[in-house]
């Protein structure tokens, strides 16, 4: 399985693994030490999935952007694996909160979250690389937990807030389902847009 420790060290899997894990561990000593609640809050789990998603993200373009594209590799198959392994890390990651008295819960709403979030950050790798694939979920994550948003049955307030929406939320759902499906099938069928050889020689 040598291809496999060639694969992760050159999308530099090790280093956002570990960022994305020292983020969520920050979010639940944070929440344990400052709150009483044994449920970590929507915004607070909202941004820590946001952090380590983009941190995640990352990894999502390697430095050949001629190989990433080789015939010769079934490169949708591996891509969508890519993502759905990076979906199960984090989803793994905030589940561990489960054996602590701060909990990422319910977990419903953290697997819709981080699907959807990851799925927003495929369409972003797809359009525009992975160097920017951050822009998108971060921006949408700032406006979803700013303080005159929360729970609401109207359905503009639900999409637009739908990270911090209640888990049955209907519109919310939707909303994380439809980036969800949509970044995997972009990101899968067509990676990351090939980038200058001037941009691709210093990742290498």
């Amino acid at each position: 399985m040598r291809w496999i420790q060639l694969y992760l060290r050159s999308r530099r899997v090790p280093l956002a693994l570990g960022v994305a894990t020292a983020v969520i561990v920050l979010a639940w000593v944070l929440s344990s030490t400052y709150t009483t609640s044994a449920t970590i809050n929507a915004r607070t789990a909202s941004l820590t999935i946001m952090l380590a998603v983009v941190a995640l993200g990352a990894t999502l373009n390697g430095a050949d952007d001629a190989l990433d594209h080789t015939a010769s590799v079934n490169w949708p198959l591996r891509r969508a694996g890519h993502l759905l392994a990076a979906a199960a890390v984090i989803t793994a990651l905030l589940s561990l909160s489960t054996l602590t008295d701060a909990r990422y819960e319910p977990l419903a709403l953290v697997l819709r979250n981080t699907a959807g979030l990851l799925g927003l950050t495929a369409l972003g790798t797809a359009l525009f690389g992975a160097a920017l694939s951050w822009v998108a979920p971060l921006t949408w994550t700032l406006v979803a937990v700013l303080p005159f948003l929360g729970p609401s049955r109207d359905v503009r307030v639900q999409v637009a807030s739908w990270l911090i929406q209640p888990a049955g939320a209907t519109a919310a759902t939707a909303c994380a389902t439809v980036l969800a499906v949509t970044g995997l099938l972009a990101y899968a069928l067509r990676g990351g847009p090939l980038r200058p050889a001037t941009e691709t020689t210093s990742d290498r």
